[in-house]
């Protein structure tokens, strides 16, 4: 017998049309900020190269010593016993060509950010954007890699650019067009490159077996830090290869991919605890003993602003072995819960204030990514799907967007103006900030680590607020189907069983019988 919890019954104060703007808002808040996140990290961040606010560029990747970086990195992927094949690659294709590979990068990066943030070419650009991730991890690069790996699948199914963004509006334009051009327009934005069943599963099977070869591959790396990216392969893998396989069986794709974001969350932190068990500023609190805890928290008193450095200093300090406790007690709690799909939305709350209180503290290298990743998870209500919260929910509607009220907008934008504004003083009266600066710099940093997330969400707010007044997007039209079928196939073809499909700016179509598989990027 169905429990109260399981009726579905549509709320009288919340309608299907909000609840697909909320979607919307949902996505087009995931985009930005992993756009301003490529930004950050391309100017001060710890893989910084263009540098900015007074720092100059990065002598090893611009100017007389480009293509050094490069080098270096390969020279030490190496010397750590990265893949045979790979090595291959990089000693007899970019090492060649270090310099132009150099200026490659940095264009590509900045690129990234900036299409991201304008909801440009979005699924073209994510998939140039994963090929460098893979790049990255293959250096020996896993601790922030595999968070742009997974923002940029997320980015890649939904199509991103049709929520809010630049591809929208194109969309809108050309949907009705007939010719090369548009048809070409078209195809460039939707990237239909897996339409068919086909060429889904050849995917998952590739994706399966390669997780199957990392995972093989972990005890056979010379290094831990190889041993490490066998080991993020291998579970980014599998992630895909479960996402094909799931999201062919499900009428709710969507629900999978944001289930499958929600364990990935989950396991870095406890991978966070249980594998990278040192802390430090540009990680998580791990599980080591009280004098290395200490030491972090004697840093935050050295490098912090008044008045983060006192509270640290008075609360933290003289009670390190309890808050080392408190500290693995959220993280395992958070991290176990979410991938269990258990009291998910009480869980992502917890970890929010988790790791937006480790940010605030000065740990904005690691935490800030971890903690926009779980808004979206959060947001996309992501456990309906593959968790123990799908028995008591039921059929229930999904529960989509951030409960960001009307009056709480402006004074996020607000907040956001006047930590831009402080960081501005405070990079002006110091010289700049130094890039990954995260010790010396901890207090630009921070600020500026909250004007960027007060003002995501007050975009966030404000697009939900907006869109249900009925009033225009923000930059774009707002598609509010099946975010991985095709926009330009919503004229000619029926929507998958059980789904709902739109064309970028137009109303969403009925459920229909029958149709073609879509793509899930």
């Amino acid at each position: 017998m169905p429990t109260k919890e399981a009726i579905t019954v549509d709320s009288p104060t919340e309608t299907p049309i909000m609840r697909e703007t909320r979607k919307a808002a949902t996505i087009a808040f995931a985009r930005v900020f992993i756009g301003v996140f490529w930004l950050f990290e391309v100017t001060v961040g710890h893989n910084w190269k263009i540098g900015g606010f007074g720092s100059g560029v990065n002598p090893g990747w611009l100017g007389s010593g480009a293509g050094d970086a490069v080098q270096e990195n390969i020279d030490q992927a190496v010397d750590d016993g990265t893949w045979h094949w790979v090595a291959l690659l990089y000693e007899n294709v970019i090492a060649e060509g270090a310099t132009i590979f150099s200026y490659a990068v940095v264009i590509l990066q900045v690129a990234f950010g900036l299409c991201f943030i304008l909801g440009f070419l979005v699924r073209p650009v994510a998939l140039i954007a994963l090929t460098m991730d893979l790049s990255i991890l293959f250096l020996g690069n896993s601790r922030i890699p595999p968070f742009f790996v997974a923002a940029h699948l997320l980015l890649l199914y939904t199509g991103a650019g049709r929520f809010h963004g630049l591809d929208g509006r194109i969309m809108a334009r050309v949907q009705s067009m007939r010719g090369r051009g548009a048809s070409a327009i078209r195809w460039l934005i939707d990237l239909p490159l897996l339409v068919s069943a086909r060429a889904q599963s050849v995917v998952m099977a590739g994706a399966a077996l390669a997780a199957i070869y990392f995972f093989l591959q972990m005890p056979m790396r010379e290094t831990t830090r190889m041993n490490l990216v066998a080991m993020e392969l291998a579970f980014l893998f599998a992630l895909v290869a479960a996402g094909f396989y799931l999201g062919r069986r499900a009428t709710d794709r969507l629900s999978v991919v944001a289930a499958l974001l929600r364990v990935f969350i989950g396991v870095k932190l406890l991978h966070e605890i249980w594998v990278r068990i040192d802390p430090g500023v540009n990680a998580l609190p791990g599980w080591a003993g009280e004098e290395a805890q200490r030491e972090v928290f004697e840093t935050v008193v050295a490098n912090h602003w008044q008045p983060f450095s006192w509270v640290v200093d008075n609360l933290f300090l003289p009670s390190t072995a309890f808050w080392i406790v408190v500290f693995g007690i959220v993280q395992v709690g958070v991290g176990v819960l979410l991938v269990l799909g258990l009291w998910t939305r009480a869980a992502a709350g917890v970890g929010l204030v988790y790791l937006g209180g480790l940010s605030v503290l000065g740990m904005t290298r690691y935490a800030p990514f971890v903690f926009g990743l779980l808004v979206v998870v959060l947001a996309l209500d992501s456990g309906r799907t593959l968790s123990l919260d799908a028995q008591r929910i039921g059929q229930r509607p999904p529960r989509y967007g951030l409960p960001i009220p009307r009056r709480a907008i402006p004074v996020l934008a607000a907040l956001a103006a006047v930590n831009a504004v402080a960081a501005t003083i405070a990079v002006v009266g110091s010289g700049g900030i130094a890039p990954d600066g995260y010790t010396e710099s901890m207090g630009q940093m921070t600020t500026a680590m909250v004007a960027i997330f007060s003002a995501l969400f007050a975009l966030a707010g404000w697009l939900q607020l907006r869109d249900e007044r009925g009033q225009p997007s923000l930059i774009g039209d707002t598609s509010v189907g099946d975010p991985s079928v095709p926009a330009s196939s919503a004229t000619d073809a029926p929507p998958p069983p059980g789904g709902t499909m739109a064309p970028a700016g137009g109303p969403a179509a009925g459920p229909a019988p029958g149709g073609r598989s879509e793509p899930v990027g």
